[in-house]
């Protein structure tokens, strides 16, 4: 577990293996997302917050971004509530033996 503390909210990274998946999972603090936003939330071009333009960054391609490299490895990801408040993003990728 790696935990990271900003003056604005917390990171919690975990890793560990499982039924030949190796699986990583994010999990933040507030602010979250609601209900509805969950599943457009790896949609291109989305972004969960109105207020942020290409001024203020986020193109909403990053997480889009991310599922398509995950599905390429045989992999998937989902994302759902954290317990902390904000958002939790799990990665499960096979684990490939030679």
């Amino acid at each position: 577990m790696q935990l990271a503390n900003w003056p604005t909210g917390q990171l919690e990274i975990n890793l560990h293996t499982a039924d030949e998946e190796i699986c990583v999972v994010f999990e933040d603090s507030e602010p979250g997302v609601s209900n509805e936003q969950l599943p457009l939330l790896f949609e291109r071009l989305y972004r969960a917050e109105n207020s942020r333009n290409r001024k203020t960054g986020g193109s909403g391609l990053g997480l889009s971004i991310c599922q398509a490299l995950v599905r390429a490895h045989g992999g998937h990801m989902n994302a759902e509530h954290a317990a902390q408040g904000g958002l939790k993003i799990t990665v499960k990728l096979p684990v490939h033996h030679d």
